[in-house]
């Protein structure tokens, strides 16, 4: 029988190591490390969005978008992209691998594994600056934006990635003592958080002109909606769940428990895990990219939903910190 684990602490529990040594002969943490590594290489070589004009077409990978950014003298964000897009997700399968061959200190492996956790979601930020630009370039006749096969073996990367950092959570997992608490001070950070995250979700983001000729209000709601509408079945997927879903089910979930003064240590641990998932703060950046890459075809204007969500985002990482931090008293 598989072992079960809880927050109460057993003194007859295994350590760390001799918990995961149980399981080295499970096949599918490293089978889908090794199948997420292989999508991943495809997947920023293969190209993955389209621009369409009356003149021409021009078609970028992953890797390209990053290296137009670099000629264009845009530093920042191209190392921006070239960490989170490539390296990082590079580097999180490979050590998936190291964690389950390598003989490595349990208390460490544990640690690494939380890092893992904690910084994956980064790893969506390519793909969000995608699903943007399909969503807003829509200037008619005159430039539209299309998904290619590259995104898809991408986002299947990452998603295989993310399975298998989850299998591997429980194995690497250590107990706590005493029982978690959060505090209801919280909700000054969590309420005002939730009402400008809803009003910059049907608010527009930006505002996308080409010349005198067309232009195009973009909200975020607007935006998936149009994905779903075009066929791009996967990108509206990923912004519904992670943009969408987890962050809505996380406010309510943190609000009723302060407001309940709850201290429910599943719960606050449940809502610990999707916290790391509510990908707001990631989509925000996913904007700024997007502004400064369309700037070159066309002129872009901040909106008022971009500002909410911005302060939405940072009002939400601060939030983060306080339940990430919560233990048990």
């Amino acid at each position: 029988m598989s072992p079960q684990f809880s927050d109460r602490t057993c003194e007859t529990s295994p350590g760390p190591q001799r918990l995961f040594d149980q399981h080295r002969g499970r096949w599918d943490i490293p089978t889908l490390a090794l199948l997420a590594l292989v999508l991943l290489a495809f997947g920023v070589l293969v190209p993955a969005l389209t621009f369409e004009n009356l003149f021409a077409d021009d078609t970028f990978s992953v890797l390209t978008g990053i290296q137009a950014f670099f000629e264009s003298g845009n530093l920042l964000l191209g190392l921006l992209l070239l960490s989170f897009s490539v390296l990082f997700p590079a580097a999180k399968m490979l050590t998936i691998g190291v964690l389950w061959f390598a003989r490595i200190d349990g208390r460490r492996r544990a640690e690494l594994v939380r890092w893992l956790e904690l910084l994956g979601k980064w790893s969506l930020l390519d793909a969000f600056v995608i699903a943007v630009l399909v969503g807003t370039v829509q200037l008619g006749i005159l430039t539209e934006a299309r998904a290619e096969p590259g995104i898809w073996l991408y986002l299947a990367a990452i998603v295989l990635s993310l399975i298998g950092t989850f299998l591997l959570q429980p194995l690497v997992r250590t107990r706590e003592k005493a029982e978690h608490h959060l505090p209801t001070t919280g909700l000054w950070l969590t309420v005002p958080c939730a009402v400008l995250y809803g009003a910059g979700l049907s608010l527009p983001l930006i505002e996308v002109e080409k010349c005198w000729f067309w232009e195009n209000q973009f909200s975020l709601l607007d935006g998936t909606t149009q994905l779903f509408a075009r066929g791009e079945l996967p990108l509206g997927i990923a912004l519904v769940v992670f943009v969408l879903i987890v962050p809505t089910v996380r406010f309510v979930g943190l609000v009723a428990l302060r407001l309940l003064r709850g201290t429910d240590s599943r719960a606050i641990v449940l809502l610990r895990a999707i916290d790391k998932w509510s990908m707001v703060d990631v989509f925000v950046l996913a904007i700024f990219v997007v502004v400064s890459k369309l700037g070159a075809i066309a002129t872009v204007e901040p909106r008022v939903g971009m500002w909410l969500l911005f302060a939405a985002a940072v009002l939400s990482v601060a939030d983060s910190v306080l339940l990430q931090r919560a233990r048990r008293a």
